[in-house]
């Protein structure tokens, strides 16, 4: 089987669109998200419902928790929070239904690999930072599986540590490495490709602006960086 890993799209509709015809083009048998459909940006009901109509299995991420789970509050960032509580009163009722629903992990068997997916990390599915790993990690969680896949810190990592690998597909939505087009992995067998893929960042910018969101948070999309970079 093919497999498309997405992750981050954080209400960046156009950024999810390049990346599902990409992924049409490259004819997938399966997507996974690894969560945070939510957060920064405007489009999170066009997100969460394109995800629910495509059938993509979906697991929760800190955003998406945070909205509904939180009060929207994400104690670490007075940015995210505003954005989240703003975001709250315009999701509709059957996305927030969705996203109170969604697991906080995913297994799954291809090739000759077994994979664990989550947010964050083993620590904490939902919101750990996996920066540094090795493989003292793996065996401190009794890892069993052969791949472990997270999300959250919006950076493409393809790292081997022993007999375990750890991969991270990037962000549809956010990219963070410098970067600014969209990012998302293909597994196929053993082999693994990351891709990057332009879209429409003015288109999301203009959303932004006229939903009256601060500029800060959506300028930096055109320079692949994290906000405050």
């Amino acid at each position: 089987m093919k497999f498309a890993i997405i992750s981050d799209i954080h209400g960046n509709y156009p950024a999810l669109q390049a990346v599902l015809s990409d992924i049409e083009a490259e004819k997938v048998d399966r997507i996974v998200c690894l969560g945070d459909l939510v957060g920064y940006y405007c489009m999170i009901n066009e997100v969460i419902e394109t995800i629910r109509e495509k059938g993509i299995q979906t697991i929760c991420g800190n955003h998406d928790y945070a909205l509904v789970f939180n009060n929207g509050i994400i104690e670490r960032s007075k940015t995210c929070t505003r954005i989240l509580t703003r975001q709250q009163q315009y999701i509709t009722p059957e996305n927030i239904d969705y996203l109170k629903q969604l697991e906080h992990s995913i297994s799954f068997e291809t090739g000759h690999k077994t994979y664990y997916c989550v947010h964050g990390g083993l620590n904490d599915e939902i919101d750990e930072y996996i920066r540094n790993i090795d493989l003292d990690y793996f065996e401190a969680n009794n890892f069993q599986k052969d791949v472990l896949m997270s999300g959250h810190t919006h950076m493409v990592r393809n790292e081997v540590y022993g007999p375990k690998r750890y991969l991270n597909p990037g962000s549809v939505g956010q990219p963070r490495d410098g970067n600014p087009a969209a990012a998302y992995l293909l597994i196929e067998d053993d082999t693994y490709r990351h891709k990057r893929v332009k879209y429409d960042i003015a288109a999301i910018a203009a959303k932004m602006r006229e939903e009256q969101y601060d500029e800060y948070i959506y300028e930096i999309l055109y320079r692949g960086v994290k906000i405050g970079e």
